[in-house]
């Protein structure tokens, strides 16, 4: 709600003080008192234009610019386009969604920023209490997704897998691809789809056998699950929930089970025999801890990594603020990757493509969050090609 009698135009050097004050923790007091811009103007600005669902889409039009960038295509690998798990952060004020983590927070509360990234752009982020399973959460992220980029193989932890995650996804013509940290102990996760006989022979023997019949005979129950996802009548995290919640003899809920062991079989089939794949996952999880590192870089600007705000809608938006901040780091550094990609393909130079290729855009060592910032008459655009006019691969 905007406080009455609220005419003041959008400034566009107060919307960025005030972004940045929300992003790094610094707040919109301690912000006016190291920048050229008053408390007042940053408090009306703040109560008046922050919002979540500008934020958001903020957001999009940078990742979308940063996947016409040059250097994006050459991010992929393999899988192509791949996930990443959440973040634990303190909650600097108690809110409904915060809750106890002894392991993370301590005696305090914390919340966690669950992310979706593809190619180094975090895409979408959502908050989560910390008592809840991330795995509860995977689809909803990804199909909730309204950028450009849609990722096509989904990648995580441990934490990303439950007894229905293969199968949603699958439904959806989407591919779940954790990465295990144990990849013997999945043997034993291992079912057989086809007659009992035919498998007395296998080196590796199947933990159990896949009821086919049961999945066919249910096929009605899980269509209106599916189209009640499609639809958005209904989340992940309620639709787990609720199977759950089912008598453990009830056929839709072991039908979704059977169907979720099924595909998960031929996936950790699959992973134990490829060991490119096994990078290739392992690599995506490496990129999701570089954002990590640098969403808390960001967030630790004013000391602790936490996230402010007196509501669960306050702290979503200071979220919405660090995930902006950093995308626009990234899209800094996939700029300048670019023009060095063009410069380089112009004469020619392999051995400078090969080593500009294996350069990660989540980097921030040449990026000084802290000290005094100036927003006022400061329209001088950044000059890509005399701040590349020294460097030099290869």
């Amino acid at each position: 709600m905007q406080p009455r009698y609220a005419k003041k135009i959008a400034d566009e050097d107060s919307l960025m003080a005030v972004i940045l004050a929300q992003a790094m923790n610094h707040g919109n007091l301690s912000m006016a008192e190291t920048s050229d811009i008053p408390y007042h103007v940053l408090e009306a600005t703040h109560r008046q234009y922050l919002r979540l669902a500008t934020l958001r889409a903020a957001n999009d039009r940078i990742s979308n610019a940063i996947a016409r960038l040059a250097i994006f295509p050459h991010y992929s690998f393999d899988l192509e386009i791949l996930y990443g798990a959440g973040q634990k952060f303190e909650a600097a004020n108690p809110t409904a969604k915060a809750r106890h983590s002894r392991k993370y927070f301590g005696r305090g509360k914390g919340i966690v920023a669950y992310t979706l990234l593809a190619n180094h752009i975090p895409l979408q982020t959502e908050l989560i209490g910390a008592h809840e399973h991330e795995s509860h959460y995977v689809f909803d992220i990804c199909y909730n997704n309204t950028s450009d980029v849609t990722p096509t193989t989904i990648t995580g932890d441990m934490h990303s897998i439950n007894k229905a995650n293969f199968a949603i996804l699958h439904w959806f013509n989407l591919s779940l691809a954790p990465r295990f940290t144990n990849p013997q102990a999945q043997v034993k996760q291992l079912y057989w789809g086809g007659p009992a006989k035919d498998c007395e022979g296998l080196l590796i023997q199947p933990a159990g056998q896949i009821d086919r019949e049961l999945i066919v005979s249910e096929k009605a129950n899980i269509d209106r699950i599916v189209a009640t996802l499609a639809l958005k009548e209904m989340t992940q995290s309620i639709l787990i929930r609720k199977l759950c919640a089912l008598p453990i003899h009830n056929r839709t809920r072991k039908a979704v089970f059977e169907f979720d062991r099924l595909i998960r079989s031929i996936y950790t089939l699959s992973y134990l025999l490829d060991p490119q794949m096994q990078r290739n996952v392992h690599r995506s999880q490496n990129r999701i801890e570089s954002y990590h590192q640098l969403r808390a870089s960001i967030t630790q600007v004013s000391g602790k990594k936490q996230l402010i705000g007196r509501t669960d809608l306050d702290v979503a938006i200071s979220n919405q603020c660090g995930r902006l901040l950093a995308n626009v780091a990234i899209a800094y550094n996939s700029m300048l990757l670019s023009r060095l990609l063009e410069r380089y393909q112009e004469t020619g130079n392999q051995k400078a493509l090969q080593s500009l290729k294996a350069i990660s855009p989540v980097a921030w060592q040449h990026i000084h969050f802290l000290g005094h910032y100036t927003f006022r008459d400061n329209r001088h655009p950044i000059d890509l090609e005399t701040l590349l006019a020294n460097v030099a691969l290869g």
